[in-house]
């Protein structure tokens, strides 16, 4: 045996076993039970353009589509660490409203490679940001107004924040802003519309309101008029001949729908002028204010989906950012009667999720079913199919997806080639169908105020009722085991039923009342896991599902919509507090085990087993995928047997034990 007497010698072997020491050494346990993977999708609220390029956000992402590509495919994206809410371009930089996490600054330099360069948090909840004379003005859902040096865009610096009065209007909750010449003008949603003077443009101070309209949701501003998308009253017309004290010119309803948002062409109010609303629920109209006294309205010219949240206007296109609906283009040659030229989407609300396989199958609301695959680090879509209703769930089995299409009833959907999504049936339920589990060729579908509807699928193509089993409250959702069925009743906690036969099922015992809203649970062994709203988890004995017992609870952050179990955890969907993980070790006595953020509202959790995988459907922040996958670490010490080796490892700074 070759002795280790040489310093080099000596060197390499402590670096050697440092090396070891570290590559060997994390926890004795799981560090995360979670971490994100990809994300894909999410609804569109606010857009900005410039001459080349469409500015979206769908999601937590900033999306940019070129306007020299008829195929309106993405040349370039940007990940936010929230939904982006607001969003105005200045120059080369895009300004975002990202939620709980403030102001971003993105450079658009390069749109192939978008890219943030500085931030500011702590403001609130961001949702609208506008920008003039070296400043940006974000307003907050909590009711403030922000004023933010930009004179440095890398650096921007809060000057001022003012907190709208609350003397008339006790909730002002900041939706949109826009300026003209020295004045702000805020849609405070049920607050109204404030007017903040900015003569001194980094301390803007409240001077104004305008108070007598129920919602003011958005707000534009062209010549000595402004215009406010002012929800169910449709277009308020206000003069501003004081800017101060804005006056009522006419009011303009819209036939439907929600007025979200508004903007003017031309935006100097001269000639043959024009409002473009986009209406939650109806898509777009057209409101001729060439005399603002008299208003003439045209439309609705349908959007991709039903819920329009902003327009933008850049030459003559138009522009609506459509919620779960995504993106739509407009040609404005004829302005009174615009035509929508393109659309791009992907997956809006996501509600539920469900894996089979390689593929991932999202129950998308308005959009219907999606089908989506992973590979390399990407979530793709891989086909939509639309249906009548709202998918608010989806099951899987033998080849078929199950989804409880809202007032859609049921519709059974062939997933053999996710590629090519195919409805083979559908069926009208008793009530609203909001979740649906598969056993044994029969359907059960939590149908709302009808209860448990039972449905009879041997023969996918022809389905039909078997029985309906009313519950004393609110079927949302529904796990099948064995001989029963355990039902997420809402305010009404859990219903039980047998189904050992399913033409005679019936309630069994009193069920569990619980202090929450009861819209999820999951089972294992001989416990019930129950998302119970703002209750959080409540662990029920199913052992005897007659006398069934609450044994355990646990408090988490955000509402519990739902939870679904894997390796000892409960992965709970906690709405805007993201993904809220607890250690189920000890069955009945659930402990936290740390938390994901993710951006959007988490209402269902899928999981892919064979792939350590996670799937969350986290509604207008569109699908996230996760591992589940523990990284687990193991510390050995460095032993020496040798003395001489010792002693030259520890004058090098590595220790060790004989």
């Amino acid at each position: 045996m070759r002795t280790i007497s040489q310093p080099r010698s000596i060197r390499r072997l402590c670096l050697t076993m440092a090396l070891l020491a570290l590559l060997l050494s994390t926890t004795a346990s799981a560090q995360s039970p979670a971490r994100q993977l990809a994300q894909l999708g999410g609804a569109s609220y606010a857009i900005a353009t410039t001459d080349s390029l469409v500015c979206a956000g769908m999601g937590p992402k900033l999306v940019l589509l070129s306007l020299l590509d008829s195929h309106w495919l993405p040349v370039g994206s940007l990940s936010m660490p929230d939904v982006v809410r607001g969003l105005v371009i200045d120059g080369d930089y895009a300004y975002v409203a990202a939620g709980a996490h403030g102001l971003r600054v993105v450079s658009l330099a390069n749109p192939q490679l978008p890219t943030e360069i500085s931030f500011l948090s702590g403001l609130g909840t961001a949702m609208a940001v506008a920008v003039s004379a070296g400043h940006a003005y974000v307003g907050t859902a909590e009711g403030t107004v922000a004023a933010i040096d930009i004179s440095s865009p890398m650096n921007p610096a809060l000057t001022h924040q003012v907190e709208l009065s609350t003397e008339f209007a006790t909730e002002p909750e900041v939706v949109n802003l826009a300026v003209a010449d020295s004045y702000a003008y805020v849609a405070a949603k049920k607050g109204a519309l404030r007017v903040l003077s900015l003569s001194d443009p980094a301390n803007p101070t409240e001077v104004g309101a305008y108070y007598v309209l129920y919602e003011a949701l958005d707000v534009a501003v062209a010549g000595a008029y402004a215009y406010v998308a002012a929800a169910d009253d449709g277009l308020k017309i206000l003069s501003l001949s004081n800017p101060e004290q804005p006056t009522l010119v006419t009011t303009e309803t819209i036939g439907e729908g929600i007025a979200h948002a508004v903007s003017i062409l031309p935006e100097a109010g001269a000639g043959d002028s024009y409002a473009y609303i986009a209406a939650q629920d109806s898509g777009l109209w057209v409101v001729s204010i060439t005399d603002p006294h008299f208003p003439v309205t045209f439309g609705p010219y349908p959007t991709s989906g039903p819920d329009a949240r902003d327009v933008v206007i850049q030459g003559d296109r138009l522009y609506v950012a459509d919620g779960a609906g995504g993106v739509d283009a407009f040609d404005m040659s004829q302005p009174s009667q615009p035509s929508r030229l393109n659309s791009y989407t992907s997956v809006g609300d996501a509600l539920d999720v469900a894996t089979a396989g390689n593929h991932i199958f999202a129950a998308g609301g308005v959009l219907g079913l999606h089908s989506l695959s992973y590979q390399g680090g990407q979530l793709t879509l891989l086909d939509t199919l639309d249906t009548d209703g709202i998918a608010f769930s989806v099951s899987l089995s033998n080849g078929y997806a199950y989804l409880a299409d809202g007032e859609g009833g049921l519709r059974i959907i062939s997933t053999a080639d996710p590629t090519n999504l195919r409805e083979v049936s559908s069926r009208p339920a008793p009530g609203i169908a909001n979740g649906v589990a598969v056993q044994d060729g029969n359907a059960y579908v939590a149908a709302g105020e009808a209860g448990l509807w039972i449905v009879s699928v041997s023969e996918p193509a022809h389905p039909s009722t078997v029985v309906t089993v009313d519950t004393p409250g609110e079927a949302l959702n529904v796990v099948v085991s064995g001989d029963y069925a355990y039902v997420a009743d809402g305010d009404r906690g859990l219903c039980v039923i047998s189904i050992a036969d399913p033409a005679t099922a019936h309630k069994v015992g009193e069920g569990i009342e619980t202090p929450g809203r009861t819209s999820g649970l999951a089972l294992a062994g001989q416990y019930a896991y129950l998302a119970d709203g703002e209750t959080g988890i409540i662990v029920v004995d199913i052992s005897n599902p007659a006398q069934p017992e609450v044994v355990g609870s646990r408090s988490i952050a955000g509402r519990a919509l739902d939870v679904a179990l894997l390796n000892d955890y409960a992965y709970v969907a906690a709405e805007a507090e993201g993904l809220q993980v607890l250690s189920i070790v000890s069955p009945i006595y659930p402990e936290p085990a740390g938390s994901l953020s993710i951006p959007g509202s988490s209402t269902s959790v899928g999981f892919d087993p064979a792939n350590d995988m996670a799937f969350v459907a986290a509604r207008d922040g569109g699908l996230v995928a996760l591992s589940t996958k523990s990284e687990y670490h193991v510390y050995l010490p460095i032993v020496f047997k040798n003395q001489i080796a010792k002693a030259a490892c520890q004058e090098q700074g590595f220790g060790g034990t004989s």
